[in-house]
């Protein structure tokens, strides 16, 4: 979400610090998974309506066969609270131990293949319905 979103008088009562950084990266994280803005937000007319759900502690939904891990992390990224948030130091070590292949099979989904190409550090999953 564009910062220049947010009014200036709120900017100025909590600052820009690491932890609204953190709440930008959570957001971030959530628009990878939706390819979407949050609510929308670029194409509402009605940005007042949007601060108030931001402030009501409203947030979007986990988009369907994200990674939970992933999901839990975001969610902590955007807690209300500033404190809440993690460091990023913690955000940066539990991305890391998502594993990208394991941690994201869908668990009603059928593993059909994995391949490597020798010459690669490729790994194609494919999956059957």
């Amino acid at each position: 979400m564009d910062p220049k979103f947010f009014e200036q008088n709120l900017i100025q009562k909590y600052g820009l610090t690491e932890k609204s950084d953190i709440y930008s990266l959570g957001v971030l994280f959530w628009e990878l998974t939706s390819r979407s803005s949050p609510f929308n937000f670029e194409k509402r007319f009605d940005r007042d309506s949007i601060k108030l759900m931001i402030l009501n502690r409203v947030r979007e939904n986990p988009i369907p066969k994200t990674n939970d891990r992933f999901v839990s992390l975001y969610k902590k990224c955007w807690q209300h609270e500033p404190d809440e948030r993690p460091p990023i130091c913690q955000v940066i070590e539990e991305l890391d131990s998502i594993d990208p292949i394991i941690n994201n099979l869908p668990t009603n989904s059928n593993k059909s293949k994995i391949t490597q190409d020798k010459d690669s550090d490729l790994n194609i999953t494919t999956y059957s319905k």
